[in-house]
Protein backbone atom coordinates (compact mmCIF):
# COMPACT_ATOMS: atom_id res chain seq x y z
CA UNK A 1 0.00 0.00 0.00
CA UNK A 2 1.44 3.33 -1.10
CA UNK A 3 0.98 6.00 1.55
CA UNK A 4 1.02 8.74 -1.09
CA UNK A 5 -1.69 7.09 -3.17
CA UNK A 6 -3.75 6.39 -0.04
CA UNK A 7 -3.56 10.03 1.07
CA UNK A 8 -4.48 11.22 -2.43
CA UNK A 9 -7.42 8.84 -2.80
CA UNK A 10 -8.66 9.56 0.73
CA UNK A 11 -8.42 13.30 0.15
CA UNK A 12 -10.28 12.90 -3.15
CA UNK A 13 -13.06 10.99 -1.41
CA UNK A 14 -13.32 13.58 1.36
CA UNK A 15 -13.37 16.41 -1.19
CA UNK A 16 -16.17 14.65 -3.09
CA UNK A 17 -18.29 14.46 0.07
CA UNK A 18 -17.71 18.14 0.89
CA UNK A 19 -18.29 19.18 -2.75
CA UNK A 20 -21.47 17.17 -3.27
CA UNK A 21 -23.53 16.98 -0.10
CA UNK A 22 -25.35 19.75 1.74
CA UNK A 23 -23.81 21.27 4.83
CA UNK A 24 -25.58 22.89 7.79
CA UNK A 25 -26.93 25.79 5.68
CA UNK A 26 -28.72 23.47 3.28
CA UNK A 27 -26.54 23.66 0.16
CA UNK A 28 -23.17 22.27 -0.85
CA UNK A 29 -19.69 23.72 -1.24
CA UNK A 30 -19.90 22.63 -4.86
CA UNK A 31 -22.93 24.88 -5.42
CA UNK A 32 -20.96 27.81 -4.02
CA UNK A 33 -17.87 27.01 -6.10
CA UNK A 34 -19.81 26.73 -9.37
CA UNK A 35 -21.73 29.94 -8.65
CA UNK A 36 -18.46 31.77 -7.89
CA UNK A 37 -17.12 31.02 -11.37
CA UNK A 38 -20.37 31.97 -13.07
CA UNK A 39 -21.81 28.49 -13.62
CA UNK A 40 -25.31 27.77 -12.38
CA UNK A 41 -25.51 24.60 -10.24
CA UNK A 42 -28.80 23.88 -12.03
CA UNK A 43 -29.48 23.56 -15.74
CA UNK A 44 -32.57 25.75 -16.01
CA UNK A 45 -33.61 28.25 -13.36
CA UNK A 46 -33.14 28.87 -9.66
CA UNK A 47 -33.04 25.51 -7.83
CA UNK A 48 -34.66 23.65 -10.71
CA UNK A 49 -33.59 21.41 -13.54
CA UNK A 50 -30.71 18.95 -13.38
CA UNK A 51 -28.44 19.50 -10.39
CA UNK A 52 -25.01 19.79 -12.05
CA UNK A 53 -23.18 19.79 -8.72
CA UNK A 54 -24.66 16.43 -7.80
CA UNK A 55 -23.63 14.76 -11.06
CA UNK A 56 -20.10 16.17 -10.96
CA UNK A 57 -19.76 15.31 -7.28
CA UNK A 58 -20.99 11.75 -7.67
CA UNK A 59 -18.44 11.19 -10.41
CA UNK A 60 -15.62 12.43 -8.17
CA UNK A 61 -17.11 10.46 -5.27
CA UNK A 62 -17.11 7.21 -7.27
CA UNK A 63 -13.46 7.70 -8.29
CA UNK A 64 -12.41 8.58 -4.76
CA UNK A 65 -14.24 5.63 -3.24
CA UNK A 66 -12.82 3.18 -5.78
CA UNK A 67 -9.23 4.38 -5.36
CA UNK A 68 -9.46 4.49 -1.55
CA UNK A 69 -10.97 1.02 -1.36
CA UNK A 70 -8.34 -0.32 -3.74
CA UNK A 71 -5.44 1.11 -1.70
CA UNK A 72 -6.82 -0.01 1.67
CA UNK A 73 -7.63 -3.45 0.28
CA UNK A 74 -3.94 -4.17 -0.38
CA UNK A 75 -3.17 -4.29 3.35
CA UNK A 76 -6.56 -4.36 5.09
CA UNK A 77 -9.08 -6.26 2.95
CA UNK A 78 -11.58 -6.47 5.78
CA UNK A 79 -11.58 -2.70 6.26
CA UNK A 80 -11.89 -2.19 2.54
CA UNK A 81 -15.06 -4.31 2.46
CA UNK A 82 -16.62 -2.21 5.22
CA UNK A 83 -15.51 1.13 3.80
CA UNK A 84 -18.96 1.79 2.38
CA UNK A 85 -20.46 1.71 5.89
CA UNK A 86 -17.98 4.35 7.08
CA UNK A 87 -18.65 6.52 4.04
CA UNK A 88 -22.44 6.30 4.41
CA UNK A 89 -22.15 7.24 8.08
CA UNK A 90 -20.06 10.30 7.17
CA UNK A 91 -22.46 11.37 4.42
CA UNK A 92 -25.55 11.00 6.63
CA UNK A 93 -23.97 12.92 9.52
CA UNK A 94 -22.17 15.52 7.37
CA UNK A 95 -24.72 18.30 7.89
CA UNK A 96 -24.79 17.63 11.63
CA UNK A 97 -20.99 17.62 11.85
CA UNK A 98 -20.63 20.90 9.96
CA UNK A 99 -23.22 22.49 12.24
CA UNK A 100 -21.25 21.43 15.33
CA UNK A 101 -18.00 22.54 13.71
CA UNK A 102 -19.39 26.06 13.45
CA UNK A 103 -19.47 26.34 17.23
CA UNK A 104 -15.70 25.88 17.12
CA UNK A 105 -15.14 28.04 14.04
CA UNK A 106 -17.15 30.91 15.57
CA UNK A 107 -15.82 30.49 19.08
CA UNK A 108 -15.66 33.95 20.58
CA UNK A 109 -17.83 35.49 17.84
CA UNK A 110 -20.50 37.92 18.96
CA UNK A 111 -23.30 40.02 17.51
CA UNK A 112 -24.03 39.65 13.83
CA UNK A 113 -20.82 37.63 13.31
CA UNK A 114 -22.26 34.82 15.43
CA UNK A 115 -25.50 34.54 13.45
CA UNK A 116 -26.17 32.23 10.50
CA UNK A 117 -29.37 31.94 8.47
CA UNK A 118 -30.71 28.76 6.88
CA UNK A 119 -32.07 30.30 3.71
CA UNK A 120 -33.21 27.15 1.95
CA UNK A 121 -35.50 26.30 4.89
CA UNK A 122 -37.29 29.65 4.66
CA UNK A 123 -40.55 30.69 3.03
CA UNK A 124 -43.01 33.58 3.11
CA UNK A 125 -46.71 33.62 2.29
CA UNK A 126 -47.69 37.16 1.29
CA UNK A 127 -50.96 38.98 0.73
CA UNK A 128 -51.09 42.39 -0.98
CA UNK A 129 -54.48 44.12 -0.92
CA UNK A 130 -55.76 46.72 -3.40
CA UNK A 131 -55.28 49.34 -0.70
CA UNK A 132 -51.60 48.43 -0.54
CA UNK A 133 -51.82 46.86 2.90
CA UNK A 134 -49.42 43.93 2.92
CA UNK A 135 -48.94 41.00 5.26
CA UNK A 136 -46.20 38.41 4.99
CA UNK A 137 -46.11 35.29 7.15
CA UNK A 138 -42.60 33.86 7.12
CA UNK A 139 -41.08 30.62 8.34
CA UNK A 140 -37.47 31.38 9.26
CA UNK A 141 -34.54 29.55 10.85
CA UNK A 142 -31.53 31.33 12.34
CA UNK A 143 -28.66 30.00 14.42
CA UNK A 144 -26.60 31.77 17.05
CA UNK A 145 -23.17 30.16 17.35
CA UNK A 146 -21.95 32.72 19.87
CA UNK A 147 -21.68 32.41 23.64
CA UNK A 148 -24.04 35.33 24.24
CA UNK A 149 -27.70 35.71 23.37
CA UNK A 150 -28.50 38.15 20.57
CA UNK A 151 -31.42 40.47 19.88
CA UNK A 152 -31.91 40.44 16.13
CA UNK A 153 -33.99 42.67 13.86
CA UNK A 154 -35.35 40.71 10.89
CA UNK A 155 -36.68 42.11 7.61
CA UNK A 156 -37.42 39.87 4.59
CA UNK A 157 -36.88 41.25 1.09
CA UNK A 158 -39.78 39.89 -0.93
CA UNK A 159 -38.66 41.44 -4.23
CA UNK A 160 -35.15 39.96 -4.12
CA UNK A 161 -36.65 36.63 -3.10
CA UNK A 162 -38.83 36.64 -6.25
CA UNK A 163 -36.79 35.04 -9.01
CA UNK A 164 -38.88 35.99 -12.07
CA UNK A 165 -37.68 39.39 -13.21
CA UNK A 166 -40.02 40.02 -16.16
CA UNK A 167 -43.25 39.92 -14.21
CA UNK A 168 -45.75 42.63 -13.12
CA UNK A 169 -45.69 41.14 -9.61
CA UNK A 170 -42.04 42.16 -9.22
CA UNK A 171 -42.91 45.87 -9.38
CA UNK A 172 -45.51 45.44 -6.65
CA UNK A 173 -43.09 43.51 -4.44
CA UNK A 174 -40.35 46.08 -4.99
CA UNK A 175 -42.67 48.76 -3.64
CA UNK A 176 -43.50 46.83 -0.46
CA UNK A 177 -42.15 48.40 2.71
CA UNK A 178 -42.42 45.93 5.57
CA UNK A 179 -41.81 46.72 9.20
CA UNK A 180 -39.04 44.72 10.89
CA UNK A 181 -39.61 42.21 13.67
CA UNK A 182 -37.38 41.61 16.70
CA UNK A 183 -36.44 38.13 17.90
CA UNK A 184 -34.22 36.88 20.70
CA UNK A 185 -31.84 34.01 19.98
CA UNK A 186 -30.31 32.27 22.95
CA UNK A 187 -26.59 31.51 23.20
CA UNK A 188 -25.71 28.44 21.12
CA UNK A 189 -29.38 28.41 20.19
CA UNK A 190 -31.60 28.11 17.14
CA UNK A 191 -34.65 30.21 16.31
CA UNK A 192 -37.18 28.38 14.17
CA UNK A 193 -40.60 29.88 13.88
CA UNK A 194 -43.34 31.71 12.02
CA UNK A 195 -43.24 35.52 12.06
CA UNK A 196 -45.80 38.06 10.85
CA UNK A 197 -44.55 41.11 8.94
CA UNK A 198 -46.84 44.03 8.06
CA UNK A 199 -46.36 46.92 5.72
CA UNK A 200 -47.63 48.75 2.66
CA UNK A 201 -47.07 48.53 -1.10
CA UNK A 202 -46.72 51.85 -2.91
CA UNK A 203 -47.66 50.15 -6.20
CA UNK A 204 -50.31 47.69 -5.00
CA UNK A 205 -51.37 44.71 -7.04
CA UNK A 206 -54.13 42.60 -5.50
CA UNK A 207 -52.29 39.32 -5.22
CA UNK A 208 -51.16 36.64 -2.81
CA UNK A 209 -48.60 33.91 -3.11
CA UNK A 210 -45.70 32.08 -1.55
CA UNK A 211 -41.96 32.60 -1.90
CA UNK A 212 -39.14 30.30 -0.87
CA UNK A 213 -35.45 30.87 -0.11
CA UNK A 214 -36.10 34.27 1.38
CA UNK A 215 -33.48 37.01 1.22
CA UNK A 216 -33.26 38.28 4.79
CA UNK A 217 -31.82 41.45 6.32
CA UNK A 218 -30.60 40.73 9.85
CA UNK A 219 -29.48 43.45 12.20
CA UNK A 220 -27.74 42.98 15.56
CA UNK A 221 -26.50 45.91 17.68
CA UNK A 222 -26.63 48.31 14.73
CA UNK A 223 -24.70 46.03 12.34
CA UNK A 224 -26.62 44.58 9.41
CA UNK A 225 -26.06 41.67 7.07
CA UNK A 226 -28.23 40.74 4.11
CA UNK A 227 -28.27 36.96 3.86
CA UNK A 228 -28.61 35.96 0.23
CA UNK A 229 -26.54 32.96 -0.80
CA UNK A 230 -27.54 33.74 -4.39
CA UNK A 231 -27.31 30.29 -5.98
CA UNK A 232 -28.49 31.01 -9.55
Amino acid sequence: MSRTRLVFSGALLLFAIIFTFNHHLGFSVGDTMLSAIGISPYTTSYLSGVHITLFLGLGIFACGFYLTRKEIGKSFPGLAKGLWIVVIAIVLSYSYMTDKFMYVAKWGASGINAVSYVQNASSCTFNVLKTGETRATCDLTLKNYGRDSVSAVLLPDLARSYKFKDDPLLEALQSVQLRPVHVEIERHGTFTGKLEFYGKAESPLFVNGKLKDIVLDVGVDGANTVFDYDIP
